[in-house]
Parts: C-alpha cells; structure tokens; sequence
C-alpha cells in the first residue's frame, strides 16, 4: 500500500471513530463528588455552623468507584467510604449491605424509592442558584430537587438539590408552614492531594 492510500485508509478511520463517538450514549452525570482534591464548603444559614468535605481518595471498586471523603468542623474530623455505581450512592457503615443514600438509577431511571426509614421521590430538575460558589460549568448547572419524609410520619420533610459532581448542594426542611434552609453550598475549590506541597521539582536544590 502505498503512503496515499494508507493515508486515505487513515482518514476513513478517523472518520468512523468520529461517527462512533457521536453515536455513543453521554456519560451518566453523577451526583457525588468523586474527584480528589475537590473541596467543598458548607454553611448552615441559621447557625452559621460550618462543614468542609474533601475528597480524599477515589479508586474504582468492581463495576463502581469507593470514595473516601474527610469532613471537617469546629468539633472535629472523619473518613467516610462511599461506593458509587450506576447513579446510586451507598454509605459503607452500619452493616454489610451499607447505607442506601441514592438508588442506582437514580434521578432518571429510579425516581421513587424507600431507604433509610424515609420515603423519597425526586420532584424535578432546576438551575443551580448559588450566589459565590465556582461550578466547573460557568454558565451554571442543572440539579434534581428529592423531597423526604419518615414513612411513620414523624419529623418534618426535607427537600435536597443535588447537582452532578458535587452532590448535595442545598438542603431544606420545612419548618412553620416554609422551607427553611438548613444546609448550604458556599464554597468550591481544589487543595492539594496529601504530600503535594512537600514535593521538590526535580532539579531543585535541597
């Protein structure tokens, strides 16, 4: 074959691995943060308590990925492993099986579901208002909005707006007769992975 006809060949590839890339399916946004070194800030309007969740690790685990986060707060700090596969989310504490957050499937092909005494159903979807926060999209993100509430009826419901890559991003509770806010996005940034900022560029002098 000569360099003509290979480069033509090559061209014709190319352009099928294009068509092929156009007829695959997008990603499934996840809403979870999973990347390492993602650090977000949250705020409680009313208290003003804060809490800061870091991603400390995220390594794939079978058909998912386990995800190590580290919160922190004035009273201290702790690791949680997470396993996130398919949309679903799965708290690993408190037995085998793990603590269901999200169902698999979730918001599109599962958006009703019982898990942790609560019913929840996701109410739809809407544009991120988060006054000061950076999202990687500039021109905003579109989250779900998942209402809660105790299936013996007790406790008072709770509306969450979760957006992909991150998460929970606002949480309401409705309280004398109005959604109140109770937990809050206000900040979202990178640190650096644990022993980055002790590394020397190579050549340098010690």
């Amino acid at each position: 074959m000569n360099r003509w006809s290979l480069g033509a060949a090559l061209l014709a590839l190319a352009a099928v691995s294009g068509c092929d890339r156009l007829l695959m399916p997008p990603e499934r946004p996840v809403y979870f943060a999973q990347e390492e070194g993602l650090t977000l800030s949250y705020e409680d309007p009313g208290s003003h308590a804060r809490l800061q969740v870091r991603v400390k690790e995220a390594r794939p685990e079978g058909a998912g990925l386990r995800v190590i986060q580290t919160y922190s707060s004035l009273s201290g700090q702790f690791d949680a492993r997470f396993l996130q596969r398919d949309g679903g989310l799965v708290l690993q504490a408190g037995g085998p099986a793990g603590l269901e957050l999200l169902p698999e499937g979730f918001p599109d092909r599962v958006s009703r579901w019982e898990a942790r005494g609560s019913f929840h159903w996701v109410v739809g979807r809407a544009a991120a208002d988060l006054p000061g926060v950076r999202l990687a999209d500039p021109a905003g993100a579109e989250g779900v909005w998942v209402e809660s509430s105790r299936v013996n009826g007790t406790g008072p419901r709770e509306r969450t707006f979760y957006l992909p890559g991150i998460g929970e991003a606002e949480t309401r509770s409705w309280i004398g007769g109005r959604w109140v806010v109770i937990n809050r996005l206000v900040a979202r940034g990178f640190t650096d992975l644990p022993g980055a900022s002790q590394a020397k560029p190579s050549g340098s002098n010690p």
